[in-house]
């Protein structure tokens, strides 16, 4: 079975050497997408000798499907997607590592939802109406839909076409596969709330996520 990790990355010069130097220690099949940071993001990775893809600033679905790409020409079974500002449990990896070998799905997501005590109240409110939304359009339920810590078979990435290029990529991601029959299943994970800033736009973003959701109905 054979993984790779990808790495969306946005200004995370703050993040992503520790990050980086955390993921190593299970595997070196990583790369990272800058996606036309304006800090010592791409430098960082470079030094360090990670696989590192560059690209003009396009949205975090953007960063997303080159990471596929490139995971899918080089023959990689999974991806495992995460992100680069830290708030992901790294040693979670071996969660998914654990549910790849087992076979348990095309699709797995990981859920912050068992553990909400930490969870800012609006990311709460936010994440189960949405969940609630993209679980009745594709008549499967998934408890955290927007969770970016998830693994995909390449299989998958093969056959959808993704159209998006910002954080509705993920959410549009999941509604073709459900749509398309795929199996998804889900998996605890745990998140760390560090402060870091995340470049959601709340207004563009949702007005984005509506048009996605009105070109599936």
């Amino acid at each position: 079975m054979s993984y790779l990790i990808v790495i969306p990355a946005y200004n995370e010069e703050k993040y992503i050497k520790t990050l980086l130097n955390r993921i190593s220690s299970i595997t070196r099949d990583i790369v990272v997408v800058d996606d036309g940071s304006e800090d010592a993001t791409y430098r960082i990775v470079k030094e360090m000798g990670i696989s590192v893809l560059h690209q003009e600033h396009k949205g975090k679905g953007a960063a997303l499907k080159a990471g596929f790409k490139y995971a899918v020409e080089k023959g990689y079974k999974w991806v495992i997607t995460m992100d680069g500002d830290g708030q992901h449990e790294w040693r979670d990896i071996f969660r998914f590592i654990e549910e790849l070998s087992r076979g348990n799905g095309d699709i797995i997501v990981g859920s912050r939802m068992a553990d909400i005590a930490t969870m800012p109240l609006i990311r709460r409110i936010t994440n189960r109406f949405m969940s609630g939304l993209i679980s009745r359009l594709i008549g499967l339920r998934i408890s955290d839909t927007q969770c970016g810590f998830r693994a995909i078979s390449s299989q998958v990435l093969k056959n959808i076409r993704l159209e998006t290029a910002h954080y509705d990529t993920e959410s549009e991601l999941l509604i073709k596969a459900g749509k398309a029959r795929y199996t998804i299943s889900s998996i605890p994970i745990k998140t760390i709330y560090n402060g870091s800033q995340g470049n959601i736009s709340k207004f563009m973003d949702t007005l984005r996520f509506i048009k996605l959701v009105w070109k599936t109905l």
